[in-house]
């Protein structure tokens, strides 16, 4: 992307030819950070299964794309239930990436700020986040900027790259 105008990018419906792209943007950070706790990329045939399970459900699943491009996908992110039970009806988790080569440059908070647009639009009380690695300042301060706040800290659950990883959970009312 060659700017960071979040007013150049559209955030529209992921779809199934946008899943290639939604995969390698997701390797590299299985891969390369610690955003995700997984440690070996998901493939194409595994992200289309989770991509499926969003869209059956009617939860929103979307991507971002330049203006000038609306192809080109340079971030994804999506909202799923909290928990598989019906009190949880109204509780999600969100989830967001950015293409490597488009990090601070408005296409997190374009995702998010329609994600949270969208859920709302659902009826949905209250938004979770769980960011993996504390010192994940990036995605703290994208979802702070978004209005949600912390509310814990679940220490050393996670082991990558031979360190021991933190989850910080974020809340966001909507309701």
């Amino acid at each position: 992307m060659s700017s960071s105008d979040p007013t150049q990018l559209i955030v529209r419906p992921c779809f199934q030819q946008d899943l290639e792209t939604v995969q390698l943007i997701y390797a590299t950070h299985v891969l390369t950070g610690t955003g995700s706790f997984e440690i070996e990329p998901p493939s194409l045939e595994e992200m289309t299964e989770r991509w499926s399970k969003v869209v059956s459900h009617n939860w929103p699943y979307l991507v971002a794309s330049p203006l000038s491009d609306l192809s080109r996908v340079v971030g994804f992110a999506y909202a799923t239930q909290y928990r598989d039970r019906p009190a949880y009806a109204h509780s999600f988790e969100v989830s967001i990436y950015a293409a490597p080569t488009c990090l601070r440059q408005g296409v997190g908070s374009a995702l998010i700020n329609e994600l949270l647009s969208m859920l709302y639009g659902d009826g949905v009380r209250e938004v979770l986040a769980f960011i993996g690695d504390s010192n994940n300042a990036a995605s703290i301060a994208l979802h702070n900027k978004a209005g949600f706040v912390d509310v814990g800290t679940l220490k050393n659950v996670g082991e990558k790259f031979g360190r021991l990883l933190d989850v910080v959970i974020m809340q966001r009312t909507l309701q």
